[in-house]
């Protein structure tokens, strides 16, 4: 028999809790690392209706974001109408994009109109995935666009691209607003829209699309730019203004000259820290033999030209 022998852990009997009505035990496994407990607990705690409200509306404020999940879809199975105030809450103010996700399907699942108001509002999150179920769940809710610009935002929200091309000029205002997506994929997708609506207004947009900082939605704009009446002098100056991405030249100069070898790690050069290892070792036998300070004096004029060297291929790796 082995020195060490760690008991094996029982699946727990979600039938039986849910069975006897308890509630708190139901509760903990929200907390279960396997995610089919989770899932099952939480199917059981909202097939056993009101009483386990309060139980889940405490559960929101967990810190472990399976929980709040599995409190969110109890509460819409529950279907009671007191808990909308709270799914809202969560819908608009969690941290996680899941957790919101789903607190916008329940929404939807529950059926009550006064849902309809911040739903309307989700349709502009920032995240698809919130305008997604969103859309969703005023579909459920049986609501209706009241006006070209609300069918705009639900076919943008489910991402029916062929219905934001029927409205026309009616989209442009909410495709604008939709180039703050953070999927690069989606954005170059918005400006190619743009410039087959033709509307004058989005001129401003698809300059703003030669700015940004994905390769793909700056290749997009300079498609469209024809369409969007861009000037085309406009285009390589307006380029030329795109927010810089990759590792920081400086920083990249900085640590060669400090400390070599690792400047190019920084970079992403795997025997950066070859580099840095040896000269490390090099300096330190070098300072045994000559003293603390002389053998400094001789690296680092050394270590200034790898520091130049550093500089641009850092600049040129990031097209700076």
């Amino acid at each position: 028999m082995p020195l060490l022998q760690f008991p094996s852990i029982r699946q727990a009997d979600v039938a039986a809790l849910k069975e006897a009505g308890d509630l708190p035990g139901l509760i903990r496994l929200l907390h279960d690392r396997d995610p089919k407990i989770q899932w099952q607990a939480a199917d059981a705690l909202g097939s056993l209706g009101t009483p386990a409200i309060p139980l889940l509306v405490r559960e929101l404020d967990s810190r472990h974001v399976a929980a709040r999940i599995g409190a969110v879809e109890a509460l819409g199975a529950i279907r009671d109408w007191r808990v909308v105030p709270h799914l809202v809450d969560v819908m608009e103010h969690d941290h996680n994009i899941e957790v919101r996700w789903v607190a916008a399907l329940a929404l939807g699942n529950i059926g009550d109109p006064r849902a309809i108001p911040p739903l309307l509002s989700a349709l502009r999150d920032r995240e698809r995935y919130i305008r997604s179920s969103a859309a969703t769940s005023l579909d459920r809710l049986g609501w209706t666009p009241a006006n070209e610009t609300e069918a705009a935002y639900r076919a943008i929200a489910l991402q029916d691209w062929d219905a934001v091309k029927q409205l026309g000029t009616a989209a442009t205002s909410p495709l604008i607003e939709r180039l703050s997506d953070p999927d690069p994929k989606t954005r170059a997708l918005i400006i190619d829209l743009l410039g087959v609506i033709g509307d004058p207004l989005a001129q401003q947009a698809c300059e703003a699309g030669l700015k940004d900082p994905d390769d793909q939605v700056r290749w997009a704009s300079v498609i469209t730019a024809k369409k969007c009446r861009v000037p085309v002098a406009q285009i390589p100056w307006g380029i030329s203004k795109r927010r810089r991405t990759g590792q920081n030249p400086w920083a990249a100069a900085i640590l060669n000259f400090l400390f070599i070898g690792l400047g190019y790690n920084y970079l992403g050069y795997w025997w950066g820290f070859l580099v840095f290892m040896s000269y490390t070792s090099i300096l330190v036998l070098a300072q045994l033999e000559a003293g603390p300070f002389l053998p400094y004096l001789i690296a680092y004029p050394i270590t200034a030209l790898f520091a130049v060297q550093t500089f641009y291929v850092a600049k040129k790796m990031n097209d700076l």
